[in-house]
């Protein structure tokens, strides 16, 4: 196992001892929800769960670590400990109780400094991860293999800090240059929600899915994004999906529609646009169905929705 020498050792037992090793290829960030310093945290995963995670962080910077990073930690779900032997490092991180608070300039410095140490201790590629079981990168609620039930952690405001001012000070210090200011319009945000919320369809209306809520993007100048769909309909019935811009003012701006033909039982269907955003819009999906012959009206069921994409602000 391995030990942060800037961290203040706080060793989880039985933890530490009894769950199997590792091969780190991962770095996820959460926030713990509660405005907690590192000992707190340590005091939580000792007398009241039965999870865990590698290191926790105070607002004031205070850094302990729980168990080696080379020990499976329990706070990324499928992340832990994948069947290839690699595993994902964790972070818990004091917060609000709502998640809406950034990181303090001290907990974004240690965050920095635990980065820099997991590429050069254990390789950790310098990127942001591009899929839940690819290395590199990351904050809790980038793809839902990270978490049981979906998840905002570690919320809107650290996940901007992430991208801006986190994981570029990781690069730049790693690579042993001075980190660039962040620029409007530069790395591009990563879009990632799932949702396993049965939603009917109704033959011949359009419905907006709710994936992480019906606002699929906001903020953003511009994006590329795909809807996958898993749905049941009549086989042989014509699935529609397109995206749309919904303004402040409630009109809208429709994209083009695209067809999918279902088959027998569940179908999985995948919908991409790409496009610019004027300021003040919403992107959003939207889908619907037509039934394969006249009088079949039978609803259509969209039983899981996952978006996955890249957007500027």
């Amino acid at each position: 196992m391995a030990w942060y020498p800037g961290a203040t050792k706080m060793e989880l037992q039985p933890e530490s001892d009894d769950q199997p090793a590792i091969r780190p290829t991962q770095f996820i960030l959460h926030s713990v929800g509660a405005p907690w310093t590192s000992r707190r945290i340590y005091a939580f995963w000792h007398e009241s769960t039965n999870l865990e995670s590698h290191f926790g962080l105070g607002y004031g910077g205070d850094l302990a670590q729980y168990i080696g990073t080379q020990t499976r930690a329990d706070a990324n779900y499928r992340a832990n400990l994948r069947p290839d032997g690699s595993g994902a490092v964790s972070i818990e991180t004091a917060s609000n109780l709502e998640h809406t608070d950034p990181w303090t300039d001290r907990q974004v410095d240690r965050l920095v400094e635990v980065g820099v140490w997991l590429h050069q201790y254990h390789g950790l590629p310098l990127r942001v991860c591009r899929s839940w079981d690819e290395p590199g990168y990351g904050y809790h609620r980038l793809f839902p293999q990270w978490s049981t039930g979906g998840t905002a952690c570690p919320g809107d405001a650290r996940v901007g800090q992430f991208h801006d001012a986190v994981f570029p000070a990781i690069v730049a210090r790693a690579s042993g240059r001075p980190a660039d200011p962040p620029q409007p319009g530069g790395a591009p945000r990563t879009l990632g929600e799932y949702s396993d919320a049965q939603t009917a369809l109704v033959p011949g209306a359009w419905t907006t899915l709710s994936v992480g809520g019906e606002a699929l993007i906001s903020g953003a100048k511009a994006y590329t994004a795909t809807v996958f769909l898993t749905v049941t309909v009549p086989a042989g019935s014509t699935l529609q999906g397109r995206f749309y811009h919904q303004r402040a003012d409630g009109s809208r701006w429709n994209g083009p529609i695209v067809e999918r033909i279902a088959t027998v039982g569940a179908s999985f269907v995948d919908f991409t646009h790409q496009g610019s955003v004027s300021e003040g819009e919403t992107v959003r999906f939207e889908a619907c169905y037509d039934p394969p012959a006249p009088g079949v009206r039978d609803p259509g069921t969209v039983a899981t929705s996952r978006a996955r994409g890249l957007y500027w602000t």
